[in-house]
């Protein structure tokens, strides 16, 4: 079961799309990995690390290592839908996603979905530790609901 929705500072509105359902109108479970994609990306932005074609090239390289999703409630076409994110922890190397959607029109729970990212040195292609700016926007954001450790 998800955390108390108090602990999530960042939600993100969408609406499930005619390309989401299947032939019994029900998302399919794979929609569900890019929604929650998508509200983790606008997460980020909220952090305050630029989304950009670059990015990917000249930025830190973090690569999702881990990805689960719970599901308890069918959401179905044109549903409206709010994913609330947050980061649970960060390590040295390693970061955690909590993720809750909600239907916005019932108040069910939808989902449920965890990540674990880790940053990888570009010059060595293993591990390495989460830069201190990027550490320092998460805290900066989330407060005290984030346990940082090593």
């Amino acid at each position: 079961m998800p955390s108390d929705l108090s602990k999530f500072r960042h939600a993100h509105a969408t609406r499930v799309r005619s390309f989401h359902v299947d032939f019994q109108n029900i998302v399919h479970n794979v929609w569900y990995f890019f929604i929650f994609e998508e509200a983790r990306v606008e997460f980020i932005r909220e952090l305050g690390l630029a989304m950009n074609p670059e990015k990917f090239v000249t930025d830190p390289l973090f690569y999702i290592v881990r990805n689960s999703c719970d599901y308890f409630a069918p959401a179905l076409f044109d549903d409206p839908l709010r994913v609330h994110t947050r980061v649970e922890f960060v390590r040295n190397s390693s970061a955690g996603f909590e993720q809750v959607m909600m239907n916005e029109r019932s108040g069910e729970l939808v989902a449920c979905a965890s990540q674990v990212i880790v940053h990888v040195d570009k010059a060595t292609g293993r591990p390495g530790r989460i830069p201190d700016d990027v550490r320092e926007k998460i805290r900066a954001h989330e407060g005290d609901g984030v346990l940082f450790g090593e």
